[in-house]
């Protein structure tokens, strides 16, 4: 009888996970979707989607501009078999419809062809970035979604815990450290005279405020996070520590950071400044558990 009590509880504290069934009707922004037996061959039109398939242990069939995301997003990586199918803007219709997916993901923000792409598979619009501005929240719900839809719930629920225990063991490293007490601006280079400032809405501000940082930018963003500002819109950040994604070419890092305007500002003065990898900024929840480690790693070793 003890043993049938133990056998019990183990099973009613168990999580409970939301696995395929066929017949079922799953929502998502547009409308919904149903199968009648599990989709194997997805094609993912947003890299944010494609690095979310991986990460629950998916391999796309296809994913758009495979060559931006290696680039641009690089983990988790893509095998080599998995198709391009166009870019993320215009996917290839005609190669999609020849290749004959089980199930097409997309953003809101490729909302135009989404009747063209209904016609041609059973078609889910999955959003991160919206007017929302609760890109982890969002990232999770996208998550077990997908992981309810590929029938690897268990798999999906995994990254999400993952993802909150990176958080806390950073922010509890910077905390000990005292290297929380500084707020962080977070941009991207556009060019040599103009950056985007992640604030509010943005992975990077997101994953800070997890990580108990205050962010620096505390002004508008749009709805992809982010404000766009010249080389003089950081003059009043000085004291905070500034963090740049890469990649950056030699050739920009050689034009910005030699600028008499960039040499006189605080952070620079006072090496303040640190490097990023190739992080996808409009990403899911291994883009963040990323930015959170690198953040950690940077800060440490600046100390």
């Amino acid at each position: 009888m003890r043993l049938f009590l133990v056998a019990l509880i183990v099973l009613l504290s168990a999580p409970a996970y939301a696995e395929f069934s066929s017949g079922t009707r799953y929502q998502h922004q547009a409308g919904s979707v149903q199968f009648e037996s599990q989709p194997v061959k997805v094609v993912a039109l947003d890299w944010a989607l494609a690095e979310t398939l991986l990460s629950i242990g998916i391999t796309p069939y296809g994913v758009a501009d495979v060559k931006g995301y290696r680039e641009w997003v690089n983990s988790p990586e893509l095998s080599e078999a998995v198709i391009d199918v166009g870019s993320r803007r215009e996917p290839n219709l005609e190669l999609l419809a020849r290749m004959k997916p089980d199930l097409i993901v997309m953003s809101q923000h490729l909302s135009p062809a989404y009747e063209k792409l209904k016609n041609i598979a059973p078609t889910m619009v999955l959003s991160i970035y919206s007017d929302k501005k609760q890109p982890l929240i969002a990232a999770e719900m996208v998550t077990r979604r997908l992981g309810e839809v590929m029938g690897v719930s268990r798999q999906a629920e995994q990254v999400i815990a993952d993802t909150e225990q990176v958080f806390q063991r950073n922010g509890d490293r910077l905390k000990q450290a005292s290297l929380d007490e500084r707020a962080v601006l977070m941009v991207r280079f556009i060019g040599d005279k103009h950056v985007r400032i992640h604030g509010e809405g943005s992975l990077a501000s997101a994953t800070l405020s997890k990580m108990g940082i205050t962010n620096a930018w505390q002004d508008a963003t749009n709805q992809w996070g982010f404000a766009s500002a010249g080389m003089e819109g950081l003059a009043p950040y000085q004291q905070a520590n500034v963090m740049y994604f890469g990649p950056l070419s030699d050739k920009y890092k050689q034009t910005i950071f030699t600028t008499p305007l960039w040499r006189a500002m605080a952070f620079s003065r006072e090496q303040r400044v640190y490097a990023l990898p190739a992080i996808w900024t409009f990403g899911s929840l291994q883009s963040a558990q990323r930015l959170s480690d690198q953040i950690t790693t940077q800060l440490l070793a600046g100390q």
